[in-house]
């Protein structure tokens, strides 16, 4: 068989894909348009062929709605007194053109429709052959059987194997949520760190959301930390495309339920390189890193290099049973070291000798606070 045998059938799938969106986006309705529905089309958008093919199909609906069929006999001609109601519209039409007229072939814009309307009218043939082919165990797994949510307490480690063959290792305190569809194997960060090795399949994109960007991969290795106000992503093996947070406006009236969408091109991270984007929407260049420092708490240490301390105790905090913040001032100062899982508590004791902080304990909660700064903010407590 030759490539352009192999590829045919997901050039189909990808006009279905491509006309699904479409209706997505131009519906009335903007409630739909949730922020997950967003994400989802921002990492198929990335794609070039995708987003080739989508830009063709909006120049083909735009062309039949420019160029719409001729209807029935109008009205103007009937009142007028020119058609004879005994004489079916269909012949009356016909002796009204000239021969030249009838022979004549149709014109670009009219070829476009056709196209446009055969498209759409395989549409519902192309999806039900899709659906026999998918295989028996889809339903009820989690390759399509609704959302699954893995999550560890503090301190807690735990591998999800899903039913494509990835693997996720999941840090203290983490959440996350996997969906996957037809289109693409979807996973939602909701906090804390997680460790995805992807099974390779190229027709199913793996797709990981946190915070207002998504990591795109197909099969490789890759660590993503959601923090309060950042995401970090750092690539083991392979390469993987982020999409930093971009710009989405909702539909207004006047739009007549259209979205204007702004997409950032995806930036591509390989192996032993690192980028992170905040919620404010900085996005920092990538980088290169040590990869195997930045996966060090699957082996119960924790490795930081110059790092903000209030990232630090974040990170620390997903380890320790009692809750550890940082006032803003001190948040801001820099930390390089290694923290052993077992040896937090030492590790706070110690601190101050290391960097001028004083870590005041109080109930279940430690705050850590500027020595040099007699009026220096409260920290927040683990109930807020």
């Amino acid at each position: 068989m030759s490539g352009d045998d192999d590829a045919l059938p997901r050039r189909t799938e990808r006009w279905v894909e491509a006309l699904t969106w479409h209706e997505t986006l131009t519906e009335p309705d903007a409630s739909r348009l949730t922020s997950t529905v967003i994400r989802e089309w921002q990492a198929w958008y990335a794609d070039p062929e995708n987003r080739r093919l989508f830009e063709h199909l909006t120049e083909l609906v735009s062309d039949s709605r420019a160029h719409p069929q001729p209807g029935r006999c109008p009205n103007a001609d009937i009142t007028a007194g020119d058609h004879d109601p005994s004489v079916p519209i269909g012949s009356w039409r016909s002796t009204r053109l000239s021969p030249v007229g009838r022979r004549r072939w149709p014109s670009v814009a009219r070829k476009r429709l056709w196209l446009a309307t055969g498209v759409a009218a395989v549409t519902i043939a192309v999806i039900a052959a899709l659906i026999s082919q998918l295989p028996r165990d889809w339903i009820g797994s989690d390759r399509g059987g609704g959302p699954i949510t893995y999550q560890t307490s503090t301190a807690g480690l735990k591998d999800a194997h899903l039913g494509d063959g990835s693997q996720i290792t999941l840090g203290g305190s983490t959440e996350l949520v996997v969906n996957f569809s037809t289109a693409a194997r979807s996973v939602e960060l909701i906090r804390g760190e997680a460790w995805f090795r992807v099974a390779h399949d190229p027709k199913w994109p793996f797709v990981v959301h946190a915070g207002d960007g998504a990591v795109r991969a197909v099969g490789t290795a890759f660590l993503v930390t959601r923090d309060s106000d950042r995401v970090v992503v750092t690539v083991t093996e392979g390469t993987v495309a982020v999409i930093a947070p971009s710009l989405v406006s909702m539909p207004s009236a006047s739009s007549r339920g259209t979205a204007s969408i702004s997409l950032p091109p995806p930036i591509r991270v390989t192996r032993g390189e690192q980028i992170s984007y905040r919620d404010n929407g900085v996005v920092a260049s990538v980088a290169r890193t040590d990869s195997d420092a930045a996966t060090a708490w699957i082996r119960g240490r924790l490795i930081f290099n110059d790092e903000p301390l209030g990232y630090v105790i974040e990170s620390v905090d997903r380890y320790f049973p009692r809750h550890i913040s940082a006032t803003p001032s001190a948040g801001r100062l820099r930390f390089s070291g290694v923290i052993h899982n077992d040896e937090i508590e030492e590790w706070l004791h110690g601190l101050p000798e290391i960097i001028p902080v004083d870590v005041n304990e109080r109930g279940a909660d430690i705050c850590i606070r500027m020595s040099t700064a007699q009026a220096d903010a409260q920290c927040p407590t683990s109930g807020q």
